[in-house]
């Protein structure tokens, strides 16, 4: 099924309906739950990436700053991913057709991948090599900082 045939039928399922005719409250409350999202994402992400790189936090064990911006990286991605797929919903054709808006969805992916496999390496608390951990953090920011550029461009193209 081609890409905008899912995305016409997202747009013609009866939440996507709901959704587009919602009060404009309604949809500052999505809007506004995005944002909190990312900002609790990208907060817990910088703190950790920049221990990694070794630019904040040094007085604290790694093991310490991931286990602290645990709770806020959880609730940033459930609410981030929540409220943007809600968000999505309102018009996916629209979306698809956004040429900001694949880009977005691969450097999203390529981030959540990139962060999966750097917790999962974390967790084990064995010892990164700084090379790895270095270049771990420098591509984590970049991505995710990417993904919110590329968000941000979607309302201007």
């Amino acid at each position: 099924m081609p890409l905008v045939d899912f995305a016409t039928t997202l747009q013609s399922t009866a939440l996507g309906a709901a959704l587009r005719d919602a009060t404009p409250a309604t949809v500052l409350l999505i809007q506004i739950g995005h944002v909190l999202g990312l900002i609790l994402l990208l907060t817990a992400l910088l703190l950790v990436n920049l221990h990694l790189l070794g630019w904040g936090l040094r007085r604290q064990p790694l093991r310490d700053v991931v286990r602290g911006t645990r709770w806020a990286l959880r609730l940033g991605l459930v609410l981030t991913i929540g409220s943007g797929s809600l968000l999505f919903l309102t018009a996916p054709v629209s979306y698809i057709a956004n040429p900001a808006f694949v880009p977005k969805i691969a450097l999203l992916l390529a981030a959540l991948a990139l962060q999966a496999g750097l917790a999962r390496r974390l967790a084990s608390d064995a010892p990164l090599p700084p090379l790895l951990a270095r270049g771990s953090a420098a591509l984590g920011l970049t991505l995710w900082f990417g993904v919110g550029l590329a968000g941000r461009a979607i309302g201007f193209v």
